[in-house]
């Protein structure tokens, strides 16, 4: 009940009074647990914004400030999920294959149109962020991408990560660029009158031939005499900079759910670990402009791909990559001098392979609790069990021949590289599943069939455990109350008599257990027509 406290003497005026009953109604409606439109599949459309400045997140800043952050992570439960614990479309996140099986043919098609870039290129600047060189060239179609080669040491590694990573991401539900392998002569480019390089003093020089000569001098050709490059078409909309895993964007009318209670930034975490992406940052993401149906909006998109699998962009990544962070935290170091270096960590020890083009890339030793980004993720840090579960779904969606598909579009021409990426990423995916399904009773895909609840066991279903029986208690649920009143008679799947000849708009629940009691999953059902559909679950671990 909100109590509204007249500041003006005699009788109350008829607005105010009119204005009281208005916020009680709303605050009745806001005790409900859930709404007839439960679960939503995704939000709203959002608020128009207008021009918005872009803004930038330095690097170095970003690096210093989470590696020696002392801020605690308290267990808060995530947002913007709905009421299956499940993330919404949205600006940020949109289900694809987990929601609904992509062909082999859209899984490598990834993102957007098919637009690969057309000969001739000019280029019309060079690549001052980032560790690898690289410039900006239009095609012959006038469409601007961002071109990044191969370290001299590992031809096809980075140019490969980045391809099959920005396809990965995309059918796990991100945003993320059109990334194309493009194969170009020195004939195929040239140098745009308008492109200017940081000369002396970092003042700004018109950009030479021999400027790009400069930048093709340290890219590995292939045998033909061709350069392999990975070409990113720039983003749609207009840029206004990468997005905070922390926090919220405050000029953004849409953004008002800080980014490390966000289940898709705190789940990212598991997709992270499994492809081994250790640089997930903010400077490696990009927030833009875009309009939709007159309406202009920020769009979040993840980029760079190129330190996925075992590169590490400029050369094979660090056996250390997600197995600890550049900076330890306090007292690890200490721990190893005084073991005289005696503690060998297993993955110091793990086979890599020696193929070049994969990189040092395993998973033998790869354990999904223990993997970790270069550095502290504030998002990842705060993530809970069921938001591990969430994203352990998504993984376990691919199949092998999905991992294969896209995996093929790193074009590698050795075919075991292959499959030696192909069968890590299944071992992996393998190691995900089994681990976080087990943390908490995974039930899923509830549906009232034939006068019982059906759901899938995701661990039997994958083959993680034993077919195994399960226990059942119902109750009536009070929507506005919230309130759970066992019902004495009922205790198989099977809905009760109550239930069957309750009136139109009643709620009930039914927990379910297993062999450990302390893993349950309530799952609540509300009476519509005649028929009862599922309108929430909650999980307790």
């Amino acid at each position: 009940m909100v109590q509204i406290q007249p500041s003006i003497s005699g009788p109350i005026p008829r607005y105010v009074l009119m204005a009281a009953l208005l916020l009680t109604e709303v605050a009745a409606m806001r005790a409900e647990r859930f709404y007839p439109d439960d679960p939503i599949l995704s939000f709203p459309k959002p608020v128009a914004v207008q021009k918005l400045p872009s803004r930038k997140t330095g690097g170095l800043y970003d690096f210093i400030k989470q590696s020696f952050s002392t801020q605690s992570h308290p267990a808060v439960p995530a947002r913007a999920v709905n009421t299956l614990g499940d993330v919404p479309d949205s600006e940020w996140f949109t289900n694809r294959h987990g929601a609904r099986r992509m062909s082999r043919q859209e899984l490598q098609h990834g993102p957007g149109v098919d637009a690969p870039p057309v000969p001739p290129f000019t280029v019309i600047g060079v690549k001052t962020e980032g560790i690898t060189p690289g410039f900006q060239m239009s095609d012959a179609k006038g469409r601007l991408y961002f071109v990044k080669p191969d370290p001299v040491s590992n031809p096809e590694m980075a140019t490969a990560a980045d391809v099959i990573g920005a396809r990965f991401f995309y059918a796990l539900g991100y945003y993320t660029p059109q990334n194309y392998l493009v194969y170009l002569r020195r004939s195929d480019l040239k140098v745009s009158p308008r492109a200017t390089v940081d000369g002396l003093g970092g003042k700004k020089r018109p950009m030479l031939e021999r400027d790009l000569d400069d930048i093709l001098r340290i890219v590995p050709r292939r045998k033909d005499g061709m350069y392999r490059m990975m070409a990113s078409r720039s983003a749609e909309g207009e840029p206004i900079g990468p997005f905070r895993y922390e926090g919220t964007r405050s000029d953004d009318p849409n953004d008002t759910i800080p980014h490390q209670d966000r289940r898709d930034l705190r789940g990212l975490h598991v997709f992270c670990a499994w492809l081994n992406h250790t640089d997930a940052k903010s400077l490696n993401s990009l927030d833009t402009l875009v309009e939709e149906g007159g309406v202009r909006f920020v769009r979040h998109y993840l980029i760079d791909f190129g330190a996925i699998l075992g590169s590490d962009s400029d050369m094979a990544k660090n056996a250390r990559f997600g197995n600890g962070y550049i900076i330890p935290k306090a007292g690890h170091g200490l721990t190893r001098i005084v073991a005289l270096g005696m503690d060998v960590r297993s993955w110091e020890s793990a086979n890599y392979g020696s193929l070049n083009a994969v990189g040092r890339f395993e998973s033998h030793v790869f354990d999904p609790e223990k993997w970790k980004s270069n550095y502290p993720n504030p998002a990842f840090l705060r993530r809970l069990t069921d938001d591990e579960y969430w994203a352990a779904k998504q993984v376990m969606a691919f199949t092998d021949e999905d991992i294969r598909a896209i995996v093929e579009t790193g074009e590698y021409s050795d075919p075991h590289a292959v499959e030696y990426i192909t069968r890590a990423l299944i071992e992996r995916r393998n190691k995900i599943g089994r681990t976080y399904f087990s943390k908490v009773l995974p039930l899923d895909n509830f549906a009232v069939s034939a006068g019982a609840l059906a759901f899938d066991d995701l661990a039997v279903k994958h083959g993680f455990t034993h077919a195994r029986s399960y226990r059942a208690a119902w109750f009536r649920f009070d929507n506005k109350g919230e309130q759970l009143t066992p019902i004495q008679s009922a205790g198989s799947l099977q809905l009760p008599a109550e239930a069957l000849a309750a009136d139109e708009g009643a709620y009930y629940a039914v927990r379910i257990q297993s062999d450990d009691p302390r893993k349950t999953v309530t799952v609540y059902l509300r009476k519509r027509s005649g028929v009862f559909k599922v309108a929430g679950a909650e999980r307790t671990w």
